[in-house]
């Protein structure tokens, strides 16, 4: 019972975003992060990832 809302619910947020775009604004490309900051990310993501399994043997 509960997917189903989530479908219609989902699919009325993307109705309601697609339709709220002006016909005029600006389309702005997606733009690929620098490798510095994705290789931080990913460093950040590894330390977070060690201090969980420590909190989770404790």
């Amino acid at each position: 019972m509960e997917m189903p809302a989530a479908f219609v619910s989902a699919v009325d947020s993307v109705s309601y975003e697609f339709a709220s775009a002006r016909p005029n604004a600006p389309v702005v490309p997606h733009v690929e992060r620098p490798r510095r900051i994705r290789a931080v990310r990913d460093g950040l993501a590894r330390g977070i990832t060690r201090a969980a399994r420590l909190v989770k043997t404790a």
